[in-house]
């Protein structure tokens, strides 16, 4: 029965120490809109973040970081001067509806949501929007012009 009790005790106890080292809280998004806004898929997983006192590290390859010049087009989410992290695909497949990427257009670079994936006799193409844009942006983005996946942004 004591060495039940010692080993609750010793897991109550490293788990107090890990905690106090790699602390994490869950958070809860309320929203009462009736129109919700398709939602990023998931790029990165907890065991992938280290959080310490004095830095923040993402164990990902092919990260990339982008300041954001507000075009309000992606309004509220990227303002001007955000930063967006971006992990650069290596695949058609690792972009899904929902996810915001940025793609060159002409000579300067877009950040827009992907709306709809679709195919065509040139392979797969995205359909993107400004979240705060009336229409869908007027021309298909190839997987070329793709430079990255948005998995954060800081303010």
């Amino acid at each position: 029965m004591l060495n039940k009790i010692g080993l609750v005790l010793s897991i109550l106890i490293l788990g107090f120490i890990a905690g106090a080292f790699f602390s994490s809280e869950v958070r809860y998004a309320f929203s009462t809109d009736s129109e919700p806004v398709l939602s990023p898929s998931d790029h990165i997983q907890a065991s992938d973040l280290y959080v310490l006192s004095d830095k923040a590290i993402i164990a990902q390859p092919n990260l990339i970081w982008a300041k954001v010049l507000d075009t309000h087009s992606m309004e509220p989410v990227l303002n001007s001067n955000s930063i967006s992290l971006e992990l650069a695909p290596l695949k058609v497949s690792q972009i899904e509806i929902g996810d915001i990427i940025s793609y060159k257009q002409d000579s300067i670079v877009v950040i827009h949501r992907v709306i709809e994936i679709n195919q065509d006799e040139l392979g797969t193409y995205f359909i993107t929007k400004g979240d705060n844009n009336p229409e869908v942006d007027p021309y298909k983005v190839r997987f070329e012009q793709v430079k990255g996946i948005v998995i954060g942004i800081l303010y």
